[in-house]
């Protein structure tokens, strides 16, 4: 990728920064799911798909009210345009991993629920909005992995209570879990530095972490340019996947 001599000046600047810290904290944004191939299903092309075809929003389909009244419904949902979505981790993920193998990374705040983090192999993942990968019976607890829920017809149900296994991600209408956004405050709260890649500044949850970070390193990774960039002492505009790599 070529760089304007600006971009190279801030790639060796989040280099060194990044050499110079060793309790970094990684927020990761919906738009490093985009580049490894995943649709924004609450972006304004897929809602409108959506609606044509199923009726309904997004956030009414992915809403625990609609779970809970129409089970079947929103595991048609569900399985098709969440589960089936195929997706590899990209290199921007391995770049994160890469940054835990030197010892730097303290904790991955995912704003996501595709587990590609998980998949790539980081370690301390604080999933604020859940996993797919994590499914459990409401009434044993008993787990069920990601291929039980894609093979299984109709609603999923525990082999053993016969009762519909619940997907461990957030739904619209639900509380965020407290002791995960305590966690993920608290590791915020004593990095060193905050890599945020694939999202905004001012994304709600990115701003509600940062208020309690007490450093002076920040960097952000972003695709688009936004008017909350300049919040960051370096910003790069670009793919993860593409400036991530070179600069670990």
């Amino acid at each position: 990728m070529s760089l304007i001599p600006d971009e190279s000046d801030k790639i060796e600047s989040l280099r060194a920064l990044i050499k110079d810290n060793n309790n970094i904290v990684a927020m990761l944004g919906v738009g490093m799911e985009i580049e490894c191939g995943l649709k924004n299903l609450f972006s304004s092309e897929e809602c409108y798909r959506i609606e044509e075809e199923y009726g309904l929003s997004p956030e009414e389909l992915f809403s625990a009210a609609f779970y809970t009244t129409k089970k079947q419904k929103f595991y048609n949902f569900y399985k098709k345009e969440i589960l089936d979505r195929e997706a590899s981790p990209g290199p921007g993920y391995f770049a994160v991993k890469k940054l835990q193998e030197m010892g730097k990374l303290s904790a991955c705040i995912v704003h996501n629920i595709s587990g590609l983090a998980d998949e790539a192999g980081i370690f301390n993942i604080i999933d604020i909005r859940g996993n797919i990968r994590v499914n459990e019976c409401p009434k044993c607890y008993r787990g069920y992995s990601l291929k039980y829920m894609k093979e299984s017809k109709g609603i999923p149900l525990c082999r053993e209570c016969q009762v519909p296994i619940r997907p461990r991600v957030l739904l619209r209408g639900e509380m965020m879990r407290n002791d995960l956004m305590t966690m993920a405050a608290d590791a915020v709260r004593d990095a060193s530095m905050v890599l945020i890649l694939g999202t905004k500044m001012n994304d709600p949850l990115v701003s509600s972490f940062l208020q309690y970070y007490e450093g002076e390193h920040v960097a952000l990774i972003t695709l688009h340019k936004h008017f909350s960039d300049d919040l960051a002492e370096i910003c790069i505009h670009g793919k993860v996947d593409e400036i991530l790599p070179q600069v670990i």
